[in-house]
């Protein structure tokens, strides 16, 4: 455990967090139940983390990362603008189906987040998470093939709405259990997003 270097010891307490969590619950991620999981003295969770908060948003990053490489892939390549945010959307998507108690925990933690006293900027930096994401997905998206696009709404207005997109269609699908026809939900809001977008205008950037 020495020789492990502090980013390696870091991704197993994340990785050991999410286990537990999926697990068991947020409620019962306490600082013992991780180490335990990721089979290490209690005093590197301190070594290696400030607080809980720390973890907490760290695990959200990470969560959000999972899917966020998936979809960046699939937007900068080939095909016209719709054809690559389907692609990047339904890239999202799976894995949302393949691992459905990933995604509900993150709901569980904005919850849990929002009712325990000093955890509350958890919740806050969770969905700032998610926005910077979807910022970077539609800002790989203007660059249609070389020519550059120009939206009809800002870049963070747009981020929004697919935040909130995403967010519902995933919430009721955990719900509901109708992959489906939440899928079939998502290629509405690419084909609605991709129409909001048209060449640059000569002369701008």
């Amino acid at each position: 455990m020495s020789r492990m270097a502090a980013s390696e010891r870091r991704g197993r307490l994340v990785d050991a967090a999410i286990a537990v969590m999926v697990r068991e619950g947020v409620s019962a991620a306490t600082t013992r139940a991780i180490v335990a999981e990721a089979d290490m003295p209690l005093g590197s969770f301190h070594y290696c983390f400030r607080s809980k908060e720390e973890l907490l948003v760290e695990v959200i990053e990470v969560i959000t990362g999972h899917t966020l490489e998936l979809a960046l892939s699939e937007v900068t390549g080939p095909g016209d603008l719709g054809e690559r945010l389907r692609r990047g959307m339904r890239a999202y998507w799976q894995h949302v189906v393949e691992e459905p108690d990933e995604h509900r925990l993150t709901y569980e933690l904005t919850h849990y987040a929002a009712r325990q006293s000093g955890l509350a900027v958890v919740a806050e930096r969770q969905y700032q998470t998610y926005l910077a994401a979807n910022t970077r997905l539609i800002e790989a998206l203007t660059d249609d093939g070389g020519k550059r696009l120009e939206w009809e709404a800002p870049v963070p207005v747009l981020a929004r709405y697919v935040t909130a997109a995403l967010d519902g269609v995933t919430l009721l699908y955990l719900n509901e259990g109708n992959a489906t026809a939440a899928g079939e939900a998502l290629d509405l809001v690419a084909r609605h997003v991709a129409g909001l977008a048209h060449p640059a205008r000569p002369g701008r950037r």
